[in-house]
């Protein structure tokens, strides 16, 4: 059951004659407190005891008061404990296996990556942007932003968004990935900022905005449609999701882009002990490919070029013609940087401020 306790505090929204829609933001005195407060949505039918109630949180801020330490299984009680509080001031009373077994309608899932060797966020974002995003999967739009401090490839159902961590933290609301930056969140970049030694942290995010979307790449990886609140509190299951964006919408089809430098008589040669069968002819046109793939504006630019004197299926053959490039070049030559996602995406050990647990990355945005 659930019930909406002093409607007065509530903003209504609209009404009909069967049912009053409300909206209940934090108030600027909850703000104040330095707590973590969610986005609720009500509904009240005429003839219905109880309302129903969307609730739109981030559980690391909720429970951390920042998204940049992660979550782990074990942490789930005490975030339903905390967000009936939480919710109980905000004026909503629930039972709590209503809360635990509620109906997910859009979740984020997301991974922060601490880089090492040198490596910067900026530089795996510029890299990242030679990928022809929008023709490897359904996006809409793509667009490289914040002076290359983030990717953002999105439709209306889906979004991936990669971004530095760090620099998105002292952005403003209309600038920042992360539109909902906390107080703690503002401290914690004050005193990254004056560290000796900067932090490089890459953070991506899958963002199922749309249940549909949800249900149907959940169930492309081998889980159960509608899922539940304690359901989608799963480490497989976010490990699962940020490791498919990574591999098939950036990683499979561009190798080449992100394979080690060589000089490009070392690529042909790489080619030809590579695939005994290859003809010179050919060896050539797939070197002219990678090195066009490499180049500033990667594949994105390359296509604009092309698509002015051919259609779209010419363009589809020299896609897949840079795939059998790829794979022949980068047999066991990818970057060191590619080579630090894949094995944090495979220990998936989350990064977190304070090294005083290991833990484990979970969801951190419920709708």
């Amino acid at each position: 059951m659930t019930y909406l306790l002093g409607p007065s505090s509530w903003e209504l929204y609209s009404k009909t004659d069967q049912y009053e829609k409300y909206v209940r933001n934090p108030s600027k005195t909850e703000k104040e407190t330095g707590q973590y407060f969610p986005r609720l949505t009500g509904y009240k039918r005429r003839f219905a005891q109880d309302a129903n109630v969307r609730i739109e949180l981030s559980v690391p801020k909720l429970l951390y008061r920042n998204n940049l330490d992660e979550l782990e299984e074990k942490d789930f009680p005490r975030v339903i404990e905390i967000l009936l509080r939480r919710l109980e001031t905000m004026g909503v009373v629930v039972d709590k296996s209503v809360l635990e077994n509620a109906s997910v309608s859009s979740v984020h899932f997301s991974k922060n990556i601490l880089l090492q060797d040198g490596y910067t966020a900026n530089h795996l974002i510029s890299e990242m942007n030679k990928v022809n995003l929008k023709k490897n999967f359904d996006f809409a739009k793509t667009r490289f932003m914040n002076d290359g401090q983030s990717l953002y490839a999105h439709t209306t159902s889906h979004q991936l968004v990669i971004y530095d961590k760090i620099a998105d933290m002292g952005k403003d609301a209309k600038r920042a990935m992360d539109k909902d930056q906390t107080s703690r969140q503002k401290s914690l970049f004050a005193e990254l900022s004056k560290a000796s030694e900067q932090l490089e942290i890459i953070r991506f995010e899958i963002r199922l905005n749309h249940k549909q979307k949800m249900n149907k790449l959940l169930e492309n990886l081998g889980y159960e449609k509608n899922p539940v609140f304690r359901q989608v509190f799963n480490t497989k299951m976010s490990k699962t999701v940020v490791a498919h964006y990574w591999e098939k919408l950036i990683k499979e089809r561009n190798l080449g882009i992100f394979s080690i430098s060589l000089s490009i008589k070392d690529v042909l040669r790489t080619l030809f002990l590579a695939d005994k069968t290859l003809k010179p002819k050919q060896a050539i046109y797939l070197l002219g490919l990678f090195m066009l793939a490499k180049d500033e504006g990667g594949l994105r630019q390359l296509r604009t070029i092309v698509s002015k004197r051919s259609r779209d299926r010419t363009w589809y053959r020299i896609a897949q013609d840079m795939q059998q490039a790829s794979k022949l070049i980068t047999k066991n030559k990818l970057r060191d940087w590619v080579t630090q996602i894949d094995k944090s995406l495979d220990e998936y050990v989350p990064y977190k401020h304070k090294k005083s647990a290991i833990i484990s990355p979970l969801p951190h945005y419920l709708a």
